[in-house]
């Protein structure tokens, strides 16, 4: 609840009272909470009156529940976003995208590999379900699927009822988390050539390899649901790379590379992907993070696919029992 006022005038004297809610250290989740209870009703009985968190520090996702619940924020490291509509009064500034004194480790359940099956499960799969069945989703033990959703209500990404059973999910913010925490082409695991024939033709060889195991990720799989350019780097999914790199003729390259061969860190990538014209594809919720986790234009062509999900939610996103 706040714990102060301010006001704010203009030159003429006239002018309102600012709410502040002192939040010396504060989490995504506790905020969204104080935003649907205690400090919604204060707004309402003070007749609207602005509020401004102040905190040491806000994390990203701290911001982001604040912009959307319309409430002003500031912190010591030079974050800050105060617009009030009279007086007129509009302050953006960036400050520290890490907290500069950390209470703990950052949570690992959120980055790794594990967690990707989840956070795919989460986003792929209406609730509500139960910790074990979510478990049984993801194929993931319900242990680490527990701590994984602990991480997650921390960011006020899901939100799950007294007995532990996830109700809501903020899928789009939760895609976003996890796409800017994972780098798609990791050094260890990804190989770069030069497509003899470029690297549409080499796509198009694609539905002559039989039963070889693969799934076409990055901006030629984004482009078949919303083209944003012409896509030009094949990214492909391959347990044994080698055998591709045979079947179709790549040669390796470090530089100027147009094919990224990644061999994933666990099946979970391939979980609920499909077939077009007799090559496979990931899902759009894989296409999306993986994007996100990328650099040059795929970042924006990850935003445009997450845009098709929101607006069209009805076409991927199924219950646990696989009905739409």
């Amino acid at each position: 609840m706040p714990d102060d006022r301010f006001i704010v005038k203009d030159r003429s004297g006239a002018g309102r009272s600012i709410l502040v809610d002192v939040r010396p250290r504060t989490t995504p989740a506790e905020l969204d909470r104080a935003y649907n209870d205690a400090l919604a009703r204060r707004v309402r009985r003070d007749a609207g009156s602005p509020i401004l968190v102040v905190a040491n520090y806000l994390s990203p996702r701290s911001r982001e529940v604040l912009e959307a619940a319309n409430i002003n924020y500031l912190d010591l490291t030079g974050n800050a976003r105060i617009a009030i509509d009279y007086p007129g009064l509009v302050v953006r500034t960036e400050g520290a995208q890490r907290e500069p004194t950390p209470r703990r480790r950052p949570d690992r359940g959120i980055s790794g590999p594990a967690a990707g099956q989840i956070i795919r499960a989460l986003a792929d799969f209406k609730p509500p379900y139960s910790v074990t069945q979510l478990a049984g989703l993801a194929e993931v033990s319900a242990g680490y699927c527990s701590r994984t959703l602990q991480a997650l209500e921390r960011e006020a990404l899901v939100r799950r009822d007294k007995r532990g059973t996830v109700e809501e999910v903020d899928w789009p913010a939760m895609l976003r988390r996890r796409g800017n925490a994972v780098a798609l082409f990791d050094n260890a695991r990804t190989t770069t050539y030069i497509a003899r024939s470029g690297a549409r033709r080499t796509l198009e060889a694609f539905s002559d390899l039989g039963d070889q195991r693969y799934a076409v990720t990055g901006s030629f799989a984004a482009s078949r649901i919303r083209a944003v350019t012409a896509p030009v780097g094949l990214a492909v999914y391959a347990p044994e790379p080698d055998t591709l790199v045979s079947a179709l003729n790549l040669l390796p390259a470090d530089q100027g590379a147009d094919v990224r061969l990644i061999r994933p860190a666990n099946d979970g990538v391939f979980a609920r992907s499909s077939t077009s014209d007799d090559t496979r594809y990931v899902a759009p919720s894989q296409i999306v993070l993986d994007c996100l986790g990328s650099t040059g234009r795929m970042p924006q062509e990850g935003e445009a696919v997450l845009e098709w999900m929101i607006e069209n939610e009805a076409a991927w996103r199924i219950s646990p029992g696989g009905e739409p």
